[in-house]
C-alpha cells in the first residue's frame, strides 16, 4: 500500500502560490496613474502636479517617463506636454510650476507616463485630474498679510 504524504505536497503549493503572488504583486499587470496632489491655490502661489504609478494592486512600479499638460481654465494650454521628474517615494513622478496671475478657476491637468514590463511590453497609459486657483484665497491672503496704519 503507498502512502501519500499531503503535509509536503500541501506546503510545496502554498509556497508556490505565496511566491507567484509576491511576483504578481510586483508585476506591472493593469498599469495606472494616480494622482497624490489636487488643491487650491492662490494667484502666483508655487504648485505641483505628483502622480504615483502604480499596478492593480496599488503597489508602486516603475515608468521609463512621465510628462504632463496642463490647460488653463478656457481650456487653452498653460504647460505643453513638459517632462516631469522622478520623485522620493517608489513610483512618484512631479512636475513644479507657478500659478499665473491672468486665470481662476478650474485648471486641467493631464499626466501620460510610459511603462515597460509584463504582460504589455512598452506601452504609455494617461490620467487626469484638476487643481483650483481661487480668486478668494488670493484675496484672504492678501487681506492678511495687510499693513494698518493708524493715524491720531
Amino acid at each position: 500500500m503507498k502512502k501519500i504524504y499531503l503535509i509536503p505536497i500541501v506546503a510545496l503549493l502554498l509556497v508556490g502560490l505565496g511566491v507567484g503572488g509576491v511576483a504578481l504583486s510586483k508585476s506591472n499587470i493593469n498599469p495606472q496613474i494616480k494622482f497624490i496632489s489636487g488643491t487650491e491655490y492662490q494667484w502666483g502661489e508655487k504648485g505641483q502636479v505628483i502622480v504615483r504609478t502604480v499596478n492593480a494592486f496599488g503597489n508602486p512600479i516603475s515608468a521609463n517617463w512621465c510628462n504632463v499638460t496642463i490647460y488653463y481654465p478656457d481650456k487653452t494650454v498653460f504647460v505643453n506636454n513638459q517632462p516631469m521628474t522622478q520623485g522620493g517615494a517608489d513610483g512618484s513622478w512631479y512636475y513644479e510650476f507657478t500659478t499665473p496671475f491672468t486665470q481662476i478657476g478650474v485648471y486641467e491637468e493631464e499626466v501620460v507616463c510610459q511603462i515597460t514590463g509584463y504582460p504589455y511590453g512598452t506601452r504609455e497609459i494617461g490620467a487626469g485630474s484638476s487643481f483650483h486657483v481661487s480668486q478668494t484665497l488670493t484675496a484672504i491672503n492678501e487681506t492678511m498679510s495687510a499693513t494698518v496704519m493708524i493715524i491720531s
